[in-house]
């Protein structure tokens, strides 16, 4: 089987990269960011949103946001422990500050500027990324699109969270996957699950794929690869933590959810407003999309096919569908998590050539409506 990473022109037989989509993504995603910093006295402190209750060390404190955590290890990686709320789940997510440490020469006066540009170039990568996949597939690249500008993207730019880079190095380990570079493609799983531990869900895909298919050396050869960095890192962690980093999230969180959509009902039948509210928000959004995309994946294995990415999309569902309540209250946790499902909703489209699936997944660029409250 031919590879095929670019757009060909028939005519002319020159290679054409798609990097339309991708280039609109980033001036979107930077006049989005200039927005937040005209409004914030371009202070690029109030991408972190730093609490001075782990910043500061101040235990009635404002609490802050996540991306405080990653600023923190970029700040000072072997000695942010007292600035993080739960050590070990957070120096697992350890390549995105260290990338923005690097890329800031170690100033602490560029870190914070030095995360915001990982971002943005990560979205532009992704989406890249995406829309090589969609050629290959002689799809149009700009279904691409709704990978780069969904909210929970955005947001995750707004908030200096890991989302956008780890994405980014799924998306680029499952073009090389399907350019048949499978090295290649666990490599960039291994960054990627370096970057943001739910990264699992794709690298899961591929071993589940080849453990039933009976390809036993992919399958070692991808296991180790797309694992063994991550599982160093988590001996690395319990070494000095005396326990892995692997847990349902920070500082406050719930269980999953062994019900299906569990989380809501912790918000209470009684209180109907609430919930009403809620329901009205996250149905769209995630409800909806997880039970359409639950029919589709039935139909599509009930049929003799089995690919890849169909099992990473159906991790993600499941993933969606097991959500604690810690996250259902938090609007950006929700969104920054729905991100990984747009993708593999996305990827598994192009793959399996489903251009229905692709009109609707571009559904998903109307979130970009709650970018307002983020600014």
């Amino acid at each position: 089987m031919s590879v095929i990473s670019v757009q060909e022109r028939p005519e002319t037989g020159k290679l054409r990269l798609p990097l339309g989509p991708a280039l609109l993504v980033l001036l979107i995603a930077t006049i989005f960011s200039l927005l937040v910093l005209a409004t914030n006295a371009w202070d690029p402190m109030v991408f972190v949103r730093l609490g001075t209750r782990y910043g500061h060390g101040d235990p009635d404190g404002t609490i802050g946001y996540d991306g405080q955590f990653a600023y923190q290890i970029a700040l000072q990686p072997f000695d942010a422990a007292p600035f993080l709320d739960i050590p070990p789940y957070r120096y697992q997510r350890v390549l995105y500050p260290l990338a923005a440490r690097i890329v800031a020469l170690g100033q602490p006066a560029l870190i914070p500027w030095a995360l915001v540009v990982l971002n943005l170039v990560a979205l532009a990568v992704g989406t890249v990324a995406m829309s090589l996949i969609l050629v290959k597939k002689g799809l149009s690249p700009w279904y691409a699109l709704t990978v780069g500008i969904f909210a929970g993207q955005l947001v995750s730019l707004r908030l200096d969270l890991n989302e956008p880079f780890f994405l980014a190095l799924a998306l680029l380990g499952i073009y090389a996957f399907e350019s048949e570079r499978p090295r290649l493609g666990a490599g960039f799983l291994a960054l990627s699950m370096l970057s943001k531990e739910t990264a699992i869900a794709f690298v899961a895909g591929y071993l589940i794929y080849f453990f039933f298919r009976r390809r036993w050396r992919s399958f070692f050869e991808t296991a180790v690869i797309s694992l063994g960095p991550f599982l160093i890192l988590q001996l690395v962690i319990w070494l000095n933590f005396g326990e892995i980093g692997l847990r349902s999230g920070g500082q406050g969180a719930t269980p999953f959810s062994l019900i299906p959509f569990g989380g809501l009902l912790a918000f209470g039948l009684a209180d109907t407003t609430t919930l009403t509210t809620v329901l009205i928000i996250l149905g769209p959004l995630v409800l909806l999309p997880c039970l359409a995309l639950t029919v589709s994946l039935f139909n599509f294995f009930s049929r003799p096919a089995f690919l890849p990415v169909a099992i990473i999309l159906a991790l993600h569902v499941l993933m969606m569908v097991t959500l604690p309540f810690s996250t259902y209250v938090d609007l950006p946790g929700v969104l920054r998590l729905t991100s990984g499902l747009v993708v593999a909703a996305v990827a598994f489209a192009a793959i399996t050539r489903s251009r229905k699936m692709l009109n609707y997944a571009t559904l998903w660029v109307a979130s970009i409506v709650f970018l307002r409250f983020f600014i």
